[in-house]
């Protein structure tokens, strides 16, 4: 079996349509007037288990996280990882599609955060306007 298609349900047609050519950088590959547009992105299907940090933080959190992951790791402001479905975006250059995000003000973005539990991993959030969670991940150095 395959993951075909991943629908996301909006409420409103044209701002939706208009956030995800702005963060994907193009036009949908097919489109039913108002009623569906499909996306051309990559297709993996993960699974996360929120419980593995949940443990890890107790013992170790500084050699796992930064402060950003962990403010919004513990952050009570709604459904978090194992009750909703997020989608993880890559990108080259992490650094310069953050500061393309911000400067498109499209949706809440959150800071930088990172994870080091079995590779260092840099991403952050933005919320697109039916309060989906978006991640993007990609190539990332911070400064020194």
């Amino acid at each position: 079996m395959q993951l075909g298609t991943t629908y996301i349900c909006v409420e409103d047609m044209e701002k939706s349509l208009a956030f995800y050519k702005a963060l994907l950088q193009t036009d949908p590959v097919e489109q039913n007037g108002s009623r569906w547009a499909t996306f051309a992105c990559g297709n993996c299907l993960s699974l996360y288990n929120k419980h593995f940090d949940e443990e890890l933080i107790k013992t170790a959190p500084a050699s796992h996280f930064n402060q950003a992951y962990l403010d919004d790791f513990r952050s009570d402001t709604g459904p978090k990882q194992n009750n909703q479905v997020i989608f993880n975006f890559e990108t080259e250059d992490l650094a310069a599609e953050y500061d393309r995000l911000r400067a498109l003000n499209i949706g809440e973005i959150s800071d930088l955060m990172y994870v080091n539990v079995h590779m260092p991993y840099w991403y952050f959030n933005i919320t697109d306007p039916d309060g989906n969670l978006l991640e993007i991940t990609g190539n990332y150095a911070p400064n020194p």
